[in-house]
């Protein structure tokens, strides 16, 4: 949520955040969403590869609000198999998730994300946030 445009507190006051995802996160008092998540790759990500799954689980009293077009990683399940939404802002080499991810789930998702970060490190130089929406 700090990688978003702003953050609105539990007061309905509106501060602003790094600005990466055109959103807000709005804080809710009553509305706590809380569970054990399948997390199933929609796009290749520096996490997986479409298709792929690895669980987790959400705990969070705050909701996204878009302010222009988002670009989501992967959709939830519940513990029941239920659809519970998307997850995973992508921009360019950034990942944004509210789901806690439980790495021994699918130790392919921790290979996936040193994989990535050694690859980013020796290819990439990001000399603004401009230019993380670019391929690399």
């Amino acid at each position: 949520m700090y990688l978003t445009e702003s953050i609105r507190d539990f007061d309905g006051c509106s501060h602003d955040m790094v600005g990466l995802f055109p959103a807000e996160a709005v804080m809710r008092k009553p509305g706590l969403t809380l569970g054990y998540r399948t997390v199933e790759w929609s796009r290749r990500c520096i996490l997986g590869d479409v298709g792929a799954t690895v669980w987790g689980h959400e705990f969070h009293y705050s909701t996204l609000v878009a302010r222009g077009p988002l670009q989501y990683a992967c959709v939830l399940r519940g513990a029941e198999g239920l659809l519970k939404g998307q997850d995973g802002l992508m921009r360019g080499n950034v990942l944004g998730l509210y789901t806690h991810l439980h790495f021994a789930s699918q130790p392919r998702t921790a290979t996936s994300l040193l994989e990535a970060a050694s690859h980013a490190a020796t290819h990439t130089t990001v000399s603004s946030w401009d230019s993380l929406g670019a391929e690399h």
